[in-house]
């Protein structure tokens, strides 16, 4: 899917609050969250990954020989092996799930970050919202312009690296279902 430079703006403004209902998609995709922190720890981990890569979406050049990563949180940078700094807990547990769920190692900091290139057209989802679930689970929403198939695993490596335990999904949802959970 291709991210146009307003696209991301949108996307990073719901990192930051709720969006309107006037404003969804006909369908959502959402993934279930096993976390093992509360959800505020978790989601401010998520948030500042997203935030930090967003916004270098949409004021760098991804050609650049020396594109900036000092925006990108230390124990992110970390987990993905860019910096010599220790590897957070979290991450590193994170790290482990993905693994185990996929058969592959961390992502490459800037392999990762080259997903959110405007010019490239390889990321099959956009930040939708954060819910909590009653039984204390979170559920990320994404907007997956409608696909029910689409390419995700940048997203998932995300969801680990932040420290989730599971990751359930993607499960295709009306807004409606969304629009009745509460945001985080």
């Amino acid at each position: 899917m291709l991210h146009e430079i307003e696209d991301l703006r949108m996307e990073r403004s719901r990192t930051s609050g709720r969006p309107d209902f006037s404003s969804a998609p006909p369908v959502l995709a959402h993934f279930d969250l096993t976390v093992e922190v509360p959800a505020d720890e978790y989601s401010f981990r998520l948030w500042s990954a997203l935030n930090s890569v967003l916004t270098l979406a949409m004021s760098k050049e991804f050609e650049e020989d020396d594109f900036p990563i000092d925006t990108i949180p230390a124990w992110f940078s970390a987990v993905c092996h860019e910096s010599d700094g220790p590897v957070e807990d979290f991450a590193r547990m994170g790290s482990l799930r993905y693994a185990e769920m996929t058969g592959r190692g961390p992502w490459a900091l800037r392999s990762w970050l080259y997903r959110f290139d405007p010019e490239v057209e390889v990321r099959g989802w956009a930040w939708w919202d954060l819910t909590s679930l009653p039984h204390g689970g979170l559920r990320l929403w994404a907007d997956t312009w409608g696909e029910p198939s689409f390419a995700w695993e940048d997203l998932r490596w995300l969801l680990y690296a932040c420290g989730a335990s599971e990751v359930d999904g993607p499960i295709l949802s009306r807004p409606e279902v969304w629009a009745a959970e509460d945001s985080v």
